[in-house]
């Protein structure tokens, strides 16, 4: 008697099934399952998963599979078209399916005691040959594909990674010239302020006393008393003395004020002349440095971009090097191991394309385990529970 086929997964449980791809045991969350429960029920999931997801109806299959010669031919008597594109594990099925037909179809020949049977069954035994290497070719243009494809969005890369660092070497100047053109102008207005503040302090300063002679001294009291006693005569004699004595002695005094002043203008014009060559070597110095940056980022990249390169040709010979299985569970060459999408270096064009793209390789949405809310003890209505002895599901009521 067949066996039923299981129901359908509830959809808390199909969460829970999805949730042991990333474990390593038999823990979902929090909740501890019996041993060997993780992997059964992922391999009755992806199997139930198939059937609903392939395109491949394998029950009414449309003609003879004698008459398969090739890989066309088989692809062609199960509905495709000969250059469809398929899963390895639909090509996989299918080769199982013409391999158990035909073999089962040469035994008949042989065991028939006919002579002309083996004939047929040598024909057929080729056919069967041709369409195996035929399948295993698949695997192989498939590889061939994913590694024109990943060569491809490499060269993309490239081309974009090349288009940033000319853009960045753009930005770079323009904001470089930003800056220089504002540190300019902060010096030339702080300098002018300093100019303005020493024509200020010149204008309102109070010059000192200038100093005199005794004998100057001496006439001005002459004067003074001369004219206090009347003697005009003799106080305009004293005046006429003083002036050719003092015209002189007031332009010296004079002179050297203005000398002064003119120092003064001199220190701070050779002040701002020092500046503007500090302020000059400094431009040179951020101009260098951050040229500097800009080529060993870029040198960087362009580093990285070729180690990327190197890695992704050494993966793809070692991939060419693998020969095709055509079995349903490959062997440990030809499966992915964990966190494959996220760090082969048969992918690094794609990787490669997302980073220049501004995709982050962490950027994921975290989503709760379906098992930590779901009540084991009181299961929801239409929950199928697994039983592990028996290898059959339940349904609660």
């Amino acid at each position: 008697m067949a066996a039923e086929a299981p129901p359908p997964l509830h959809q808390s449980f199909r969460g829970a099934l999805d949730a042991t791809t990333d474990l390593d045991d038999d823990r979902l969350g929090t909740t501890v399952f019996p041993q060997g429960f993780a992997e059964t029920a992922r391999t009755h999931f992806h199997t139930l998963h198939e059937r609903k997801t392939s395109t491949i109806s394998f029950d009414d299959v449309d003609g003879d599979i004698g008459d398969i010669r090739s890989v066309e031919d088989a692809f062609v008597l199960f509905g495709l078209k000969p250059d469809d594109r398929t899963s390895r594990r639909e090509q996989i099925k299918m080769w199982k399916h013409i391999e158990r037909a035909i073999t089962a179809e040469i035994k008949r020949l042989t065991g028939s005691g006919r002579v002309e049977a083996y004939d047929q069954a040598k024909q057929l035994n080729a056919n069967l040959d041709n369409v195996k290497r035929g399948f295993a070719g698949l695997q192989t243009k498939e590889i061939e594909h994913n590694q024109a494809q990943q060569r491809q969005m490499f060269e993309q890369a490239k081309k974009g990674l090349a288009r940033s660092i000319a853009l960045n070497e753009k930005e770079r100047k323009r904001e470089e010239k930003r800056e220089m053109k504002a540190l300019r102008a902060r010096l030339a207005k702080r300098q002018a302020i300093e100019h303005e503040n020493l024509d200020h302090a010149i204008l309102v300063a109070v010059p000192p006393l200038q100093r005199r002679s005794c004998r100057v001294l001496e006439l001005r009291r002459a004067e003074t008393s001369l004219a206090a006693m009347k003697q005009y005569d003799d106080a305009k004699n004293v005046r006429r003395m003083l002036d050719k004595i003092e015209g002189p002695a007031r332009r010296k005094y004079d002179a050297m004020m203005a000398s002064r002043f003119d120092v003064a203008h001199e220190k701070l014009r050779m002040k701002h002349k020092e500046q503007q060559a500090r302020q000059h070597e400094h431009i040179g110095t951020i101009k260098w440095s951050s040229k500097r940056r800009a080529e060993k980022h870029a040198s960087i990249q362009r580093q990285k971009c070729a180690n990327l390169d190197l890695d992704m040709r050494q993966a793809n010979a070692f991939d060419q090097c693998k020969s095709p299985e055509l079995v349903v569970h490959p062997s440990a060459r030809h499966q992915r191991r964990r966190g494959f999408d996220a760090t082969a270096s048969q992918l690094n064009g794609r990787k490669l394309l997302d980073s220049i793209r501004g995709k982050k390789t962490d950027e994921h949405v975290y989503v709760a385990p379906v098992c930590g809310t779901h009540v084991f003890e009181k299961p929801l209505l239409d929950t199928h529970v697994y039983d592990m002895n028996s290898s059959h599901y339940m349904a609660s009521e």
